[in-house]
């Protein structure tokens, strides 16, 4: 029964992760600057490197939610990976500051959910289903955070 909710887990975080991974190979309007963040205004390119640098290890590390192989060492990979994805979300918003912050207190506040779903699971205390929901949680916070990030970074 724990494989079978490992492959469960896996196949929908592979469903809901697909998205962070390729978003933004189809919306390049030329007329984006209008609701470009802050940190690509005029005077902050330095900033704005920074920051999208930021934002490129966030996808990459939201990324790295989906390629978890089913095994015994599963749950201890997709907590590191959370953790992982948490370090990279903090330095996003401190070089941020205020910039998206709604969707980066999202994406906090489903990554706390998600590492207690994963915890309780790993320790036997929880749900495939409450862990599952709970990743799902962090897949649709990222996927905003991230499509607000694309208008001013760009989707690599």
């Amino acid at each position: 029964m724990p494989r079978l909710g490992w492959l469960i887990i896996m196949a929908a975080v592979c469903c809901l992760l697909v998205g962070c991974g390729s978003s933004g190979s189809s919306t390049s309007s030329s007329s984006a600057p209008a609701s470009a963040p802050a940190a690509t205004s005029p005077g902050s390119a330095q900033a704005s490197s920074i920051v999208c640098a930021d934002v490129a290890e966030l996808r990459s590390s939201v990324k790295q939610l989906s390629q978890i192989s089913v095994n015994k060492n599963a749950a201890n990979e997709l907590k590191s990976n959370l953790s992982q994805v948490s370090s990279d979300l903090s330095k996003l918003a401190s070089d941020t500051a205020d910039e998206w912050k709604p969707q980066i207190d999202s994406l906090k506040a489903a990554l706390s959910t998600a590492q207690t779903s994963v915890t309780d699971l790993a320790n036997g205390t929880g749900s495939v289903s409450s862990a599952a929901s709970a990743i799902a949680g962090v897949a649709t916070a990222a996927t905003a955070l991230l499509s607000k990030a694309s208008a001013g970074c760009g989707s690599s």
